[in-house]
């Protein structure tokens, strides 16, 4: 087993998960046509079948849908075919409701691909789709459990799933136990001030069966969080910018000019686009457009380069990136709307006037 990691301060024993969020921190070179970074994500589904109160999904604007399977293959082996080893399936949505999944991860291991991993929610989606996609021959399963208990899980994620959960990381451990014991297990939880205090319960639950529990301190990283309440009228929890704390190491570095993202991410939204930010709900980041491009053409396109030089230069004023680095309301609006081909069947999010979704 992997040491435990806590992401909050100061890490305890390094873990696999701590040692890759150093690397992508890590950039040697701030050239505007950088080399393709070794990982690609790929957006097959931008629904969740959750509402965690610190995330933007459930107050989204694109329209949700799924992945065409035709363009998903042909990104994947273009992304092979660019000496890309490591691939995953998901961005902003639970990657689970899309039943092409085992079907994606089986082509990826055909292709020749190194590493192929998830992050899920673990929720019921996740039950009848996990056999199939551990047998397909998925490498790693990161399920992010964000509360220790069963009543601040419902509180934190929206839905009464804890047991559920638990008992499909069971279901991966005696997977792993039986069948592939190179299968790695991973654990995130995303600390707030309604959830801290279960952390210990989770890993004294889980802990045992997975190679690493892992704690990020909350941020809001790229769009913003709204307030929203229930059907019934009930509002929902709600954290934003003035519960981040920025003394925090890790935050210090998410928070810094220029942003990693833009030398270390590959984010492939479901609409084919290319987006700098893998916290893009919106479409607000797009950068490049793969139904009309090559991945490397998106890579190294004018818009791309254009904001990668913003972000040298700290002029990030009025793109969605502002807000991000300054971690305060700002105004934005979409950068390159004429790279988005599909605007008329998923528009990108209109205007954003100042103060919106302010707290």
């Amino acid at each position: 087993m992997n040491g435990k990691s806590d992401m909050s301060g100061q890490q305890s024993k390094q873990g696999y998960l701590a040692d890759e969020i150093d690397k992508r921190f890590d950039i040697r070179t701030h050239s505007l046509t950088p080399d393709l970074p070794n990982k690609i994500s790929i957006e097959i589904n931008n629904s969740c079948n959750h509402k965690c109160f610190f995330c933007p999904n459930p107050t989204m604007t694109r329209t949700r849908a799924i992945m065409e399977p035709e363009l998903v293959y042909r990104i994947m082996q273009d992304a092979y075919d660019n000496g890309i080893r490591e691939i995953s399936f998901y961005s902003t949505g639970e990657p689970f409701l899309n039943k092409d999944l085992p079907d994606y991860i089986e082509q990826a291991k055909r292709m020749g691909f190194d590493y192929v991993y998830l992050s899920t929610n673990g929720g019921q989606p996740v039950s009848k789709r996990l056999m199939a996609a551990l047998e397909a021959g998925l490498d790693s399963l990161k399920f992010s459990v964000n509360a220790g208990d069963r009543e601040t899980y419902a509180l934190v994620h929206g839905e009464d799933d804890f047991e559920g959960v638990v008992a499909n990381i069971e279901r991966c451990a005696e997977y792993r136990r039986t069948k592939n014991p190179k299968l790695k297990l991973f654990v995130s939880f995303v600390e707030t001030d309604i959830s801290r205090h279960t952390l210990t319960k989770l890993k004294e639950r889980v802990g045992h069966l997975v190679d690493e529990i892992i704690s990020y301190p909350f941020i809001v990283i790229g769009t913003p969080l709204q307030r929203r309440v229930e059907k019934d009228g009930t509002e929902r929890p709600f954290v934003g910018y003035g519960d981040v704390d920025k003394r925090i190491p890790l935050n210090r570095r998410r928070t810094t000019l220029p942003c990693y993202q833009l030398w270390s991410y590959l984010n492939v939204t479901l609409e084919g686009y290319l987006s700098a930010c893998c916290s893009d709900f919106n479409a607000d980041l797009v950068v490049g457009n793969l139904r009309q491009h090559s991945l490397m053409e998106a890579w190294h396109s004018n818009e791309f380069q254009a904001l990668r030089q913003q972000h040298i230069d700290k002029r990030i004023k009025g793109t969605l990136c502002e807000g991000c680095i300054v971690q305060k309301d700002r105004p934005y609006e979409p950068i390159n709307r004429h790279l988005m081909t599909e605007t008329k069947k998923r528009s990108p999010a209109p205007l954003r006037a100042a103060g919106e979704g302010k707290h």
